[in-house]
């Protein structure tokens, strides 16, 4: 029986990786270069759809084939746009039109050593784009402190609402520092800016999609309604029969209105129903909007335990002193906390940590009578029970 040396098992070892590096570089590459043009993509049927078009085909037969290519402007001056599709499929939807004219598509069949069969001509005509169905819906209306948004997106594109000022009169339009975009992709699209002088001045409103296609403009002059700040200084924990009370003292609720982050309001974790927190607010005020900022758990969740995910509002001038919800309270609000990611309980992006830290805002109906007393009314939290926990509760508004 022969002895093989351990020298010679480092030699065969020294080949086979010298061997396989050299042939690294081309396991990605066809083994049989085919210079030859595959056969043409035929019958083609088109679906104009709004501000794209779906098209569907049959795939010439060429057993190397690799991938379908559309070669297309979405408007006249701009790059070509390239759009793939696989040889698995026979479908491919041209994106990123902005008008509703007719556009050249040039359809290529390409080989796996990316030779490309000769192109077929079609003309797509999308229909009314994303940005033009919201801009026909857009509305804007002055609220306290800003302008209120809001448009139809039914094909639920990715859209933004570019809201500008003219802050001389001397037709320059710019975007100020309190005034953001509003993006969304749901079907109907609402938002705000706040921070606005309650003036009257010009302003401008265009919507525009993830390619850069932009609507015509909405011109019109808003005067905001005046709003400020109100005062925590003055406030006071209301308590009456049937409020929620904290697990222990040093939770209590004047930590919601102490202007600091270092003390929270937690209530005990055994309430079997929907629980109520009341304020002294020690003057009556009309309310325009409001923040609530969550408690952070220790594990860094803000979506979670007994940060509320539907929680009201209700107002009052003379409550009942024996703690009822009853025709001494009215309602003025019911708030909906949306978790940005969507993501399960117990988990939490990015998104959905900017969100708490930030806290969550809701707006006031216009037109409500000024209230002294609040109650802060937890529906159900996060966890789906109805204990509370919260850091800080904020108004404005108008006396």
């Amino acid at each position: 029986m022969k002895t093989i040396k351990s020298g010679t098992f480092l030699y065969i070892a020294l080949f086979l990786i010298v061997g396989t590096g050299c042939k690294q570089d081309v396991l990605n590459k066809p083994i049989v270069i085919n210079n030859n043009k595959p056969g043409v993509v035929s019958g083609i049927n088109i679906t104009n759809l709004h501000g794209k078009a779906t098209l569907t085909y049959i795939l010439p037969d060429d057993k190397d084939l690799l991938y379908i290519k559309a070669v297309y402007q979405t408007a006249e001056g701009r790059p070509e746009q390239v759009i793939k599709a696989s040889r698995y499929t026979n479908t491919l939807t041209l994106v990123g039109f902005g008008d509703t004219l007719a556009h050249a598509v040039q359809l290529y069949a390409v080989n796996s050593s990316e030779v490309a069969s000769t192109p077929v001509s079609i003309t797509v005509n999308p229909l009314t784009p994303a940005i033009n169905l919201a801009r026909r819906s857009l509305k804007v209306t002055a609220t306290f402190g800003g302008f209120d948004v809001s448009c139809k997106n039914p094909t639920q594109e990715n859209l933004a609402i570019i809201p500008l000022v003219d802050t001389t009169g001397t037709g320059k339009w710019t975007q100020t520092s309190t005034m953001q975009n509003i993006y969304s992709n749901s079907d109907t699209i609402v938002g705000s800016n706040r921070g606005q002088p309650a003036i009257a001045r010009k302003y401008a409103f265009l919507v525009r999609d993830r390619w850069l296609n932009y609507s015509d403009t909405l011109f019109t002059t808003i005067t905001p309604l005046f709003e400020k700040l109100l005062p925590k200084s003055i406030w006071r924990h209301y308590a009456l029969p049937g409020d929620a009370v904290a697990d222990w003292v040093g939770n209590g609720v004047s930590n919601i209105f102490n202007g600091t982050f270092n003390r929270n309001f937690i209530s005990l974790q055994n309430a079997i129903s929907p629980q109520n927190i009341t304020l002294d607010l020690g003057k009556a005020y009309i309310f325009s909007r409001l923040l609530l900022s969550p408690y952070l758990e220790g594990t860094g969740l803000y979506f979670t335990n007994g940060s509320p995910k539907i929680f009201e509002i209700w107002g009052s001038n003379q409550p009942n002193p024996n703690g009822a919800l009853d025709a001494s309270w009215t309602k003025l609000v019911t708030c909906t906390v949306i978790k940005p990611s969507g993501s399960p309980y117990g988990v939490e992006t990015g998104a959905d940590r900017a969100s708490g830290k930030s806290g969550w805002q809701f707006n006031f109906p216009v037109g409500a009578a000024p209230y002294r007393y609040v109650r802060i009314r937890y529906v159900i939290n996060w966890q789906g029970s109805y204990m509370m926990a919260l850091t800080q509760f904020t108004l404005w508004g108008q006396e």
